[in-house]
């Protein structure tokens, strides 16, 4: 009896062999399995990458698992944080890591990051934060930004959300590989139009001033380079 290929998903919510997302360098493949098809690809994407082959094959996953989703995610958070530990005290001297291996120490502090918002625990937003103030180029490293407009919006910190997602909006736009109709900066787009929705009544009419140039953006997707990505369901 010959096994069935592993399958993997991609961003856009393709599955197997989707090409087009994988000519994209910030796309990574996701198993698809009990265990992590009830995760958003970004955060079930954060945690795979910290671990070599041979771990993640020793890791005490069931890909199988029909578990809440708390129930998954707690071990997940003790995992990350283990191996922050580790590669910390590995370090010389120990606690080194942002200055040795800065790739390395955000990689892990992304993945716990991603864990404590999925979790809803108050530490998140201190986390995000580190990553923000953390970074090494503050000009051209969006990420944690773009992480923590979205957080502020779900926190309830609706005006600090719209003018940080603005700011890293405005770089995507004019980022040649970006651009507006990129799915990072339409994701972008959602976030302010929220958070400006959030912000009160008086604010309505340009909320839904920018969903509709959202929904334009996406309409017109079709014709241009991030196609694949039309229709998308969800990060």
């Amino acid at each position: 009896m010959t096994s069935s290929p592993l399958l993997f998903r991609y961003s856009n919510d393709q599955v197997a062999a989707s090409d087009e997302a994988k000519a994209f360098s910030w796309e990574a493949p996701v198993p698809v399995n009990a265990f992590w098809d009830s995760f958003k690809h970004f955060a079930a994407r954060s945690f795979p990458d910290n671990f070599s082959d041979p771990e993640r094959n020793q890791l005490p996953i069931n890909p199988n698992s029909a578990d809440d989703q708390e129930t998954k995610l707690r071990p997940l958070l003790q995992l990350l944080q283990a191996k922050l530990a580790q590669e910390e005290a590995a370090t010389s001297p120990p606690q080194l890591l942002h200055e040795l291996d800065y790739k390395r120490w955000y990689g892990l502090w992304q993945g716990i990051y991603v864990v404590q918002n999925e979790l809803d625990l108050p530490e998140a937003e201190k986390t995000v934060r580190m990553l923000v103030d953390k970074r090494l180029d503050k000009t051209n490293d969006i990420v944690p930004p773009h992480m923590l407009s979205d957080h502020l919006v779900k926190i309830g910190k609706h005006k600090e959300a719209e003018e940080t997602a603005r700011l890293v909006c405005a770089w995507m736009d004019a980022h040649p590989r970006l651009g507006r109709d990129s799915p990072q900066a339409i994701r972008l787009r959602g976030i302010i139009a929220r958070a400006v929705w959030l912000q009160g009544a008086s604010r309505r009419v340009e909320a839904e001033a920018l969903v509709g140039e959202i929904r334009g953006v996406v309409e017109g997707m079709g014709e241009g380079r991030f196609a694949v990505y039309q229709g998308r369901r969800g990060g």
